[in-house]
């Protein structure tokens, strides 16, 4: 048995193709590595994650390593609580066994990269398209109730505005947060837009690209205003270099979050609520053969465990 590993986490989707892209994105990555790495589901999709976690220990073994990598873009509560409740879960059961936790993807220059070149790429197909001095950008996020992670959507959406020709960029939430997308596209409207293209911040196809595309279509039509419509960042090679780069961070034990904006640790105004909030998660058994009901609820005190925030 080898003596060290990899897990990569998905979210997990309903649809094929989105679970299809996580599995070549996981593939770019075991290229990248030269060794195969283990792979498994928050949610809808098999195996779980106590599943994964035990059977990366398993390939281990006693006095082995696991690393375990969320592939999520943003730091809210699957990275803060889910997977980190899974792992003291999996620390628990596989006391031989070392769990390393990685960190979310968050903001990264080759992102901004990737995402500058979705825009690019939807420019130069659409005929109709005008020049970037004359269109704004609409970074879209998931959106959550962390205000830490949405507030690294609306440093993205000024990355990617800086020193480049937009004519501006602006950002907007799918969901939880506010501004929605139709708020997002009425301000664009009002800052003078004589076209919008709409950039989905997501990693991959799935329900929410779709509703994505579907307000901002019939917000554009409302408001007389052009949409064209950029592609989610996808499968890229300068996304598997972040991976394989918060890979490396986690195995050299310098992968990092920081407390200083976090609900958790902060009366945050609105999430005074949550301060010192113990962690749970319903989603360690997850998958698609599971209810979500058989969830474990034996609360970990953030401040007992920071680490496994990596705050």
């Amino acid at each position: 048995m080898s003596n060290q590993t990899t897990l990569i986490i998905g979210h997990g989707s309903r649809i094929p193709k989105a679970v299809a892209q996580f599995h070549e994105l996981a593939d770019g990555l075991s290229a990248h590595l030269g060794q195969p790495v283990h792979r498994c589901f928050l949610e809808l999709v098999d195996p779980d994650l106590a599943t994964g976690l035990s059977d990366a220990a398993g390939s281990v073994g006693d006095g082995g390593e696991v690393n375990v990598l969320p592939l999520f873009l943003g730091g809210a509560g699957h990275q803060k609580n889910d997977v980190a409740f899974a792992i003291q879960w999996a620390r628990e059961q596989f006391p031989g066994v070392t769990f390393r936790y990685g960190t979310h993807l968050g903001s990264h220059a080759k992102i901004i990269e990737l995402l500058d070149l979705r825009v690019r790429q939807c420019l130069d197909v659409n005929s109709d398209a005008l020049s970037p001095e004359e269109i704004i950008v609409l970074v879209v996020g998931r959106g959550s109730s962390d205000p830490d992670s949405n507030s690294a959507i609306a440093k993205n959406a000024r990355l990617l505005f800086e020193k480049r020709a937009y004519r501006g960029v602006e950002y907007a939430f799918q969901a939880v947060a506010h501004p929605r997308v139709d708020e997002g596209m009425r301000r664009c409207k009002q800052l003078g837009a004589r076209q919008v293209v709409v950039a989905p911040f997501i990693l991959f196809t799935g329900r929410v690209d779709e509703d994505i595309r579907k307000v901002s279509q019939r917000a554009g039509a409302e408001l007389d205003l052009p949409v064209l419509q950029a592609q989610y960042l996808g499968v890229d090679s300068l996304l598997v270099e972040v991976v394989a780069q918060r890979l490396q961070e986690t195995i050299a034990g310098t992968a990092a979050m920081t407390c200083d904006l976090c609900k958790y640790r902060h009366a945050m105004a609105g999430y005074e609520h949550q301060q010192g909030q113990p962690q749970t998660s319903h989603h360690l058994h997850g998958g698609s053969a599971h209810s979500q009901d058989h969830g474990h609820h034996h609360g970990h005190n953030h401040e007992h465990h920071r680490h496994d925030h990596h705050h």
